[in-house]
């Protein structure tokens, strides 16, 4: 009967000592994961930089070789339940206005006309804001900040789906080559749609 403490006891520190290296395994497993983690959106926001770096580049070439006043991509979020638009990636030329301050988290019900056909339509092109667009929003938006002229090409993802319309403005009464135009933004959207990232407010 007196072995029956030290029995007791020994027991005691093996299942203390097992529960003690229990809890450091797990530790450790746990560490890991957060090193696997922090590597990966390492690599995630990386790639992510280096996106948005090829979407600005695009972006500023069609500007320049369309001779427009402003290019930039509307893009619906949150992804998967998509209720707003925004504006995150724009080229425009010195001096035109930006339209980001405007399109910021926009409510796609205050212009559900457009962002209905920008979901639909592959390619648009207004030469006449005040009679060929429908959306009173959208109108009355685009007529504000100048824009006498734009097309509008649709970027999908791989299933297809709309995740955002590339815009190219004119504000100056100009002649524009509208198939120069429908080209150069094809281009542009074969380039960027498949690696644009999701629009996150900032």
């Amino acid at each position: 009967m007196e072995y029956i403490p030290a029995i007791i006891s020994a027991i005691g520190t093996i299942i203390a000592a097992w529960f003690a290296y229990n809890q450091y395994s797990k530790n450790k497993m746990t560490d890991l994961k957060i090193e696997e983690y922090k590597q990966s959106e390492e690599r995630k926001n990386k790639r992510r930089a280096d996106n948005s770096a090829i979407v600005h580049g695009e972006l500023w070439e069609a500007l320049h070789k369309l001779h427009a006043d402003r290019v930039y991509i509307v893009q619906p979020h949150p992804l998967g339940n998509e209720s707003m638009v925004s504006v995150y990636f724009e080229s425009k030329r010195k001096g035109v206005e930006s339209m980001k301050p405007y399109i910021q988290n926009l409510k796609m019900c205050d212009c559900a006309i457009f962002c209905a056909e920008m979901a639909k339509n592959l390619y648009m092109f207004f030469d006449n804001i005040d009679t060929q667009v429908k959306d009173r929003y959208a109108k009355s938006l685009l007529s504000a900040c100048g824009t006498s002229k734009v097309a509008i090409k649709r970027l999908s993802d791989n299933t297809h789906d709309w995740v955002g319309s590339i815009f190219c403005e004119f504000t100056h009464d100009v002649n524009v080559d509208e198939e120069e135009v429908r080209v150069t933004l094809h281009e542009v959207a074969m380039n960027v749609q498949y690696l644009l990232p999701e629009y996150n407010e900032l």
